[in-house]
């Protein structure tokens, strides 16, 4: 509990803040062993965190308990070894709560383990795809309030907050297009509040609403 599992811990309050979830959600993590116990979060996996905003700040590793169980919906593994620890530690997995991270994005390995390899960007890369589709399973609607905004800019920026796009996605259509298409982002399915005809987006919000329609993507515009 000082690399994986904190990572993700802090990876998944984040993308649930920006997304306005953050009431929604209770997030923990805890070791499946005891080897770290009251540490701190390894200084690499924290830097990689600080690298795009998080804090962890006051994180020890603490271990699971059996009370975990009752106490959260869901509980994630990283590894296989981590699903029989906790299967062990909760006695079984009557009600299916128990479920490997990168499941959720359709794989079927382990998020990288940068104890062993020192490899703390494909961890981070692992973490984030597998908390992301995570999000999108479990609130696949994102609703998009455009009334407000007065310029493409804060179009863009409005979609990067709510979509959780990554630092360097393009600001244009044709990257839109490609982030719908191919690129991590949180939505399946999507709402959008339009501005008033008399708004100077107005006719660029519904180019934008009709690029999500474009690339397949699931769009109600009102």
């Amino acid at each position: 509990n000082i690399c994986r599992s904190p990572m993700a811990e802090f990876v998944m309050k984040d993308m649930v803040r920006r997304a306005g979830l953050d009431g929604e959600f209770q997030i923990a993590s805890a070791a499946t062993s005891s080897e770290e116990l009251g540490n701190p979060v390894y200084p690499p996996a924290r830097r990689k965190l600080w690298e795009h905003g998080i804090r962890c700040d006051g994180k020890t590793a603490r271990r699971i308990r059996a009370a975990d169980y009752e106490d959260y919906d869901l509980l994630i593994g990283m590894d296989e070894a981590n699903m029989r620890n906790m299967a062990r530690c909760f006695g079984g997995d009557p009600e299916g709560k128990l479920h490997l991270l990168l499941r959720f994005a359709g794989r079927e390995d382990s998020v990288a383990d940068p104890w062993y390899t020192g490899d703390f960007e494909a961890t981070w890369q692992d973490v984030n795809e597998g908390c992301l589709a995570l999000l999108n399973r479990l609130y696949p609607e994102v609703r998009l309030d455009f009334s407000g905004c007065r310029n493409r800019e804060e179009l863009y920026a409005l979609m990067s907050e709510r979509m959780l796009w990554q630092e360097d996605y393009g600001r244009n259509l044709d990257a839109l297009y490609d982030i719908l298409t191919g690129l991590p982002h949180y939505g399946r399915s999507f709402v959008i509040r339009l501005p008033d005809a008399d708004s100077p987006v107005y006719d660029y919000a519904v180019r934008i609403a009709d690029g999500f329609r474009a690339a397949g993507v699931p769009v109600t515009a009102e």
